[in-house]
């Protein structure tokens, strides 16, 4: 069967929806949600790219002139799950606000949330046309950490480290672990790497009295 003429152009993964003038009918939304389940679905049995548009109708019960109503391919179709749940952190990121907790609470979140969706993670981290998206989610995270380093002091041998330095050291450490644990089929419950990561911070961010060396704040 061929393909069916793209009504809409490809989008980048920074992009936006075009502005809608009108309530989208709840059948656009129920058939969304059903490819967008009936991927997540077949990710979890074999690799994405095994996956062809026809497997994905199939699962979904819907047919291929359907599916490409709402999606060029099936490229387009996981773009639009990460960009989604990258929205989910982010605002589980932000919902905690300056909480004395915020980072342990934001780093248990992010675990049971990556526990949550290890395939798209495992996507996400690992595969080269998911680029913009592991930069989304280390975006996310350098947030986190901006916060946590605003009014931190440092031990006098990290003195003059550049703040945006540190930044990506912590980010990427994390991330680090972060893809450890889902190697290894998360070993630890989130509660206990939300723990062990935000002790391991609170060793190298030092928060001391007035007069010892703050963090720079270079970009």
């Amino acid at each position: 069967m061929s393909k069916p003429p793209n009504r809409q152009g490809r989008r980048g993964p920074g992009s936006r929806e075009p502005a809608e003038t009108a309530p989208v009918d709840p059948r656009v939304h129920r058939s969304r949600a059903m490819l967008r389940d009936a991927l997540l679905g077949l990710i979890r049995e074999r690799d994405f790219d095994a996956i062809s548009v026809q497997d994905i109708t199939e699962r979904a019960q819907l047919n291929r002139s359907t599916f490409y109503l709402h999606y060029r391919d099936k490229d387009e179709l996981l773009t639009h799950i990460m960009r989604d749940m990258l929205s989910e952190l982010s605002r589980r990121s932000q919902r905690l606000g300056d909480s004395p907790e915020r980072l342990h609470q934001t780093l248990m979140e992010w675990f049971q949330h990556a526990a949550g969706h290890a395939e798209l993670y495992h996507l996400m981290l690992g595969r080269s046309g998911m680029r913009a998206y592991s930069v989304q989610l280390r975006n996310i995270l350098e947030q986190l950490m901006k916060r946590e380093l605003t009014g931190a002091s440092l031990p006098p041998r990290l003195e003059g480290v550049p703040g945006s330095v540190l930044n990506r050291f912590m980010t990427s450490a994390y991330l680090g672990v972060m893809e450890w644990w889902l190697d290894r089929r998360s070993p630890h419950p989130p509660e206990e790497m939300a723990r062990w990561l935000g002790a391991l911070t609170a060793f190298l961010l030092e928060r001391s009295p007035a007069g010892s060396p703050r963090v720079p704040r270079g970009r």
